[in-house]
């Protein structure tokens, strides 16, 4: 009997270091063989460098993001479902602590990319869908519309997906469709366009194991120091701290 195969699917990290480590920490205690980032990692929170520092360090397979695209093209933010002047501003917060190398670093992601994770077994990995990375696969998505964003072919077993913050996992003919929900901003209602929906404090990821061409996928939802992170943004200048200490105020209100 061979080895299971492994492979953790990170998405969304969105500038949140401290989810990010929680993550990275918990991914070495289940026997990974790989990792595969979905993108959206340095955007929105308050340590985008860190954050670009430790996938870059993964030397795992990377998807461009919308938020990766805005960086590069930050005068059109709208165009990639970015909208409104704190998240402009945020964009732009976000290029100033990034260096030239990060930026090049940023134009290695590919926009899809397909997997063999076992003999019989292909992975399709994007970031909304493989159309576009603003496109939102949620999981009232009809069978119709799964056919016109993804386009499945034969040898595809797996759709794996990020972009909306909400974990998903959806069963399409013979295939499966995943969204391993978000590492560093992780949402109580899929996202799907400005203003953001509400936050949630954990730390999401999903691991896919195909063994003897048996298929297991486990959707994770770890802890992380929501402290720590508090205090990073609340001492930051980053232009959508008022929007993170607005939903910090939320949760610790609910837990009364």
């Amino acid at each position: 009997m061979t080895n299971p195969i492994r492979t953790a699917i990170i998405s969304d990290i969105h500038g949140n270091a401290i989810a990010l480590k929680a993550v990275l920490n918990n991914i070495r205690t289940q026997n990974i063989d790989s990792v595969i980032c979905l993108g959206d990692i340095a955007t929105l929170g308050p340590s985008p460098k860190e954050c670009l520092d430790l996938i870059k360090n993964l030397n795992c397979s990377c998807i461009l993001g919308n938020h990766e695209e805005a960086l590069f093209d930050p005068e059109h933010a709208d165009d990639y479902n970015i909208k409104g002047e704190v998240l402009h501003n945020t964009i732009n917060w976000c290029l100033k602590k990034l260096n030239s190398k990060d930026i090049d670093f940023l134009k290695t992601f590919q926009r899809t990319l397909t997997i063999p994770i076992s003999k019989n077994v292909n992975m399709l990995c994007y970031h909304g869908s493989p159309k576009s990375s603003t496109d939102s696969i949620l999981p009232t998505i009809t069978n119709q519309e799964i056919d016109s964003v993804i386009n499945f072919n034969s040898s595809i077993k797996i759709a794996v997906g990020g972009h909306t913050h909400y974990q998903m996992l959806r069963k399409y003919k013979d295939k499966i469709i995943l969204n391993p929900g978000s590492v560093g901003c992780a949402f109580l209602n899929p996202f799907t366009s400005p203003p953001l929906p509400s936050y949630l404090p954990i730390a999401e990821y999903a691991i896919i194991e195909i063994s003897e061409g048996d298929i297991s996928i486990e959707l994770k939802s770890i802890k992380f120091n929501f402290q720590e992170f508090k205090n990073l943004v609340i001492d930051s200048d980053i232009p959508l701290k008022n929007w993170w200490i607005n939903e910090f105020n939320r949760i610790d209100n609910n837990k009364e």
